[in-house]
């Protein structure tokens, strides 16, 4: 298991220790007290430990920091009266802080509240391709909705396990959890269809592939561009070649160039099958079957830089 998984794990665990001690027989100021101190610890914990293992935090678990640190202030230093609010509130309290968490990010121009998680579980490659910040915006409105109704059935049933906990789990379960693994596939296979491609003339290796691209360079899209892409393709058919642009030009090369402002690294059969339509590219770099290195933005620009597929295999007919 990655230590990421394991970390966004245990970032439920301040929460749930809280819980636990709070809510223990009948509730009461001076278990909330102890409580929220014993949270805001591990919460504190948790995030120094995301920090230096991982060098970044979630908005999950500075969420669960704000709560138990109001809490703690709630508590102590309010009348007795006040703090009570939040003895028999706490539940509700802490799903409309979550609330909050999903919805004021992207509100103020920050990712959305699943971009920090998501980045623990895709390559890093994805972090900036505008798919990956649209489709966490999409589950991020989702969580938010769900975090909406939990904390109005905890609040509607008084903090009843049935309202506070039960119904707020299947949401999750039932609904946000499935959303955010099927949706991310559904979305790339939507936004990124396959062409069909003629197989009978299409070029046998990978790294014939490449040397068919300049012919389907298209010039004018390049404008004043210099740079050049590195292809390391492993493999039957791959090896190390490059693309050169400069002056509206594309040339092909073999061996490795000096300063590629962008480096694709695949399996030559992994590069051939998304040529061909039969891997959906956006989601085989989400995937990890290939990695790239340098200017994402040039990777994105390919598309209009070169031809499709289909017109690289009539291309290469034609020179036959």
């Amino acid at each position: 298991m990655k230590v990421s998984t394991i970390l966004f794990m245990t970032s439920f665990v301040p929460v749930a220790v809280f819980k636990i001690i709070a809510r223990t027989g009948a509730a009461n100021l001076a278990q909330a007290k102890v409580a929220t101190v014993v949270g805001l610890l591990l919460a504190i914990i948790q995030l120094r430990l995301a920090r230096k293992i991982i060098q970044h935090t979630t908005y999950l678990e500075w969420a669960f920091l704000g709560f138990l640190a109001a809490g703690t202030f709630w508590v102590y230093l309010l009348p007795a009266a006040v703090a009570d609010l939040f003895v028999k509130n706490s539940t509700t309290i802490l799903y409309f802080v979550l609330f909050l968490t999903t919805l004021l990010p992207q509100l103020f121009g920050f990712d959305p509240f699943t971009y920090a998680i998501a980045k623990r579980w895709q390559p890093e490659a994805v972090w900036k391709t505008p798919q990956f910040k649209i489709i966490n915006l999409h589950i991020t409105y989702v969580f938010c909705g769900i975090m909406l109704l939990a904390c109005l059935s905890s609040f509607i049933g008084a903090g009843k396990p049935l309202f506070s906990i039960i119904i707020p789990f299947i949401l999750i379960i039932g609904i946000g959890i499935p959303f955010s693994q099927l949706y991310p596939a559904r979305y790339i296979k939507n936004q990124f269809q396959a062409k069909p491609v003629n197989l009978a003339d299409f070029p046998k290796t990978a790294k014939e592939l490449v040397r068919k691209m300049p012919g389907n360079f298209n010039g004018e899209a390049a404008a004043e561009l210099r740079t050049a892409i590195q292809f390391k393709l492993s493999g039957e058919g791959g090896g190390n070649i490059f693309l050169s642009i400069a002056d509206q030009q594309c040339t092909f090369g073999e061996g490795d160039i000096s300063a590629p402002a962008l480096t694709i690294i695949a399996p030559a059969d992994v590069w051939m099958k998304m040529a061909r339509g039969e891997i959906n590219r956006a989601k085989a770099l989400m995937d990890g079957l290939y990695k790239i290195e340098g200017d994402m933005d040039l990777l994105m620009k390919m598309g209009e830089l070169f031809s499709t597929a289909e017109k690289a295999s009539i291309a290469s007919k034609g020179e036959k």
